[in-house]
């Protein structure tokens, strides 16, 4: 599909997660075949203020086209002066937040709370469209609450403004992740614009992409929470999309082997970072191995969550500090199960 100039090899995207979707997951997600793998959401103005973890977030160099920036705000100027700078470090898509629920983001006017305020939303998207010439795409929720649902005459003024595409989550802001996403939102919004609709909301599995993609007539699907623990959703999804069988989620010692993997990779990455900072490389290493470890202990709970004993591994794991703990504590798991 394409979303204006940009050509994508499949309808299946990741969604940005906050504390997620880092670059280390990111370059997993496009191996299982991800078109589309937004990193977590950026503040603009702390990218325009030249906030220094704001740029670590980024950490966009060398990453696989196509490369997927979210920003949130609530100023247009800021937002567009920001996609500047990451359409300059290497984005080849900004995505603009106008969906997160999330309190301390919705009380500061940003996220959700743009779609209370559609002429200021549409300001933004002007602004920032005139500032960058790649795709500028937004994401948002079904409305604000279950009184207010108006994704779709949102999505015709943001498309009027110079939106690329619009993705919708089927959930209101008040809801936050409860109850069950209404993809008929998704489906009302299809009707009211002609740029690509992406939904999003409850794809745990492959039949519920295509149950998606078929009752509400979407150009492409974003997975969110299902692929946490589960990058190979992706890979099952297209799968099944293109006709063939999903190989599923596979067994623990490929999973435990994918852990790892992520966990190097997450380690690799900071001592990257923080070899820009010091002087002493193994003063470096072992700092940046304690502080992967420690970040990746969600995605590490998340991969294990299904095995036996997982509970017990979740506490062992939270009190381990290095790459080579990690890898004896799932290699004792296999042995004691003869794996």
């Amino acid at each position: 599909m394409k979303i204006a100039g940009l050509n994508l090899k499949n309808t299946v995207f990741a969604a940005p997660m906050a504390g997620i979707t880092g670059r280390a997951f990111r370059e997993i997600l496009k191996t299982q075949g991800a078109s589309l793998a937004f990193g977590e959401m950026i503040s603009a103005q702390a990218l325009v203020y030249g906030n220094k973890r704001t740029y670590e977030l980024l950490c966009l160099e060398g990453e696989e086209y196509p490369v997927a920036v979210q920003l949130f705000g609530s100023s247009p100027q800021i937002i567009a002066e920001a996609a500047h700078i990451v359409r300059e470090l290497g984005a080849d898509l900004i995505d603009i937040n106008m969906g997160c629920p999330t309190p301390k983001i919705v009380k500061n006017g940003e996220g959700c709370a743009l779609m209370l305020q559609p002429e200021l939303a549409a300001s933004i998207i002007a602004e920032t469209v005139k500032k960058v010439n790649v795709p500028v795409t937004v994401k948002m929720r079904s409305g604000w609450d279950t009184e207010n649902i108006n994704c779709a005459l949102l999505a015709k003024r943001l498309e009027a403004a110079g939106a690329a595409a619009i993705t919708v989550h089927g959930r209101t802001c008040k809801q936050l992740y409860s109850g069950k996403a209404d993809w008929s939102t998704i489906a009302m919004v299809k009707k009211a614009i002609t740029i690509p609709v992406i939904g999003n909301g409850d794809i745990f599995t492959p039949q519920d992409a295509a149950g998606m993609l078929d009752i509400t007539g979407c150009d492409a699907v974003m997975v969110g929470r299902g692929m946490m623990g589960n990058p190979w959703l992706i890979a099952d999804i297209i799968a099944y999309l293109q006709g063939e069988k999903p190989t599923g989620r596979p067994f623990t010692p490929q999973v435990f082997a994918m852990a790892l993997a992520h966990l190097r990779r997450e380690v690799e990455l900071a001592i990257a970072l923080q070899n820009d900072l010091k002087l002493n490389t193994e003063l470096v290493a072992g700092e940046a191995e304690h502080y992967a470890v420690s970040a990746m202990r969600n995605h590490l709970a998340w991969y294990i969550k299904a095995i036996p004993q997982a509970a017990s591994m979740r506490h062992k794991i939270n009190h381990l500090t290095t790459v080579k703990q990690i890898e004896e504590l799932f290699n004792t798991w296999l042995e004691e199960h003869n794996l």
